[in-house]
């Protein structure tokens, strides 16, 4: 629906006055013989005309994260701590050789 600017300007007075009056819509209106529903609509229609989100430039930035290291105890009291992106290929035959 296409509102005329001459209108819509009518339409931001009459909510701005509203506002500014600290009265209900329904008892602004009434004070000043508009229908009860016309300063409701304005509210809805400017509320929605200015929620309408602009498009904003966005930038992905790939995060990297550390892989938890890998700690082996062994029964004997020893330990072995190695990167957490070892290839498992390798960890397997690591595994395998201990």
């Amino acid at each position: 629906m296409v509102v005329n600017s001459e209108r819509e300007k009518v339409g931001r007075e009459r909510v701005a006055q509203w506002q500014a009056s600290g009265l209900s819509q329904r008892a602004y209106a009434i004070k000043q013989g508009f229908p009860i529903r016309q300063v409701g609509y304005w509210v809805q229609r400017l509320a929605g005309a200015q929620a309408v989100p602009a498009l904003l430039p966005v930038r992905v930035v790939p995060t990297v994260t550390a892989a938890a290291p890998i700690n082996l105890r062994s029964e004997n009291g020893w330990t072995l701590r190695l990167p957490g992106d070892v290839p498992a290929r390798w960890l397997a035959e690591l595994m395998r050789a201990l």
